[in-house]
């Protein structure tokens, strides 16, 4: 199951959507703090701190299965 937080992007400052299933690293820049993915990186707004309390109160479980008779 994807875990997925909303960030705010440094550049546009639009919120994305981030799955953090797919993060290699979290990193505190000069400005900004980088997030490395398998994919490259995303320089966000949001801090260490903001991400961990995102990342643990955003826990949620879905239930996809279907129900048994």
């Amino acid at each position: 199951m994807a875990h997925l937080v909303t960030l705010t992007n440094a550049d546009s400052n639009e919120d994305i959507l981030f799955n953090l299933d797919t993060v290699v690293s979290i990193e505190k820049g000069h400005q900004n703090t980088v997030i490395t993915t398998r994919w490259g990186r995303q320089y966000v707004k949001d801090t260490l701190s903001e991400i961990m309390d995102r990342a643990y109160s955003e826990v949620k479980t879905v239930d996809i299965a279907p129900e048994m008779e």
